[in-house]
């Protein structure tokens, strides 16, 4: 999965895998961890991640240094994506898988506004802004559809829109204002 992704050379520092124990050190060293995680997440386009599967993946595990980061580091780290507003679980209850926002929900609400207005859409259903061939080649043509779903919400609350809803979450849509 991290085929044509460039990991910084940091990624390959034995000591990036342990939790550092001074304070500061930690500090700059979930920062580091936290910037790969989201661009990481922006190359591949992953919306939703289940963190099982992400703690697997090359991401926190390089099998050339013999190195991987604890799930404990790792839900550390999410914590802090999701108290950034960079994430958001789920579900709450649960927190097994996180919305990655490397753009926020409002960045990801302009963008689909702006496409909207530049092409005088007044009403789209979830399913032609994330598939649709009037989107193809927007940035956010195949956006997870609940994810989808939340930014759309974010124009509900800026006014700029007003929900409808199908028999489906693909049915379900937004009227522009």
């Amino acid at each position: 999965m991290s085929v044509g992704f460039s990991f910084p050379a940091i990624h390959s520092f034995p000591p990036f895998y342990t939790q550092q124990p001074t304070a500061e050190t930690w500090t700059r060293q979930r920062a580091q961890w936290i910037s790969l995680i989201l661009g990481y997440c922006a190359f591949h386009r992953l919306f939703l991640v289940d963190l099982n599967e992400l703690s697997k993946s090359p991401l926190f595990t390089n099998t050339g240094i013999s190195r991987s980061l604890n799930r404990k580091a790792i839900d550390a780290l999410f914590e802090e994506i999701v108290a950034n507003g960079n994430g958001e679980w789920e579900d709450k209850k649960v927190k097994g898988r996180v919305f990655v926002w490397w753009k926020r929900p409002d960045e990801w609400a302009s963008l689909i506004y702006a496409w909207a207005s530049d092409n005088g859409q007044k009403i789209c259903t979830v399913y032609e802004i994330v598939e649709g061939d009037a989107t193809e080649g927007q940035e956010f043509h195949g956006l997870n559809i609940d994810a989808v779903k939340r930014v759309l919400e974010v124009l509900v609350r800026q006014g700029k829109g007003q929900l409808f809803f199908g028999s489906s979450d693909s049915d379900m849509g937004i009227k522009f204002a």
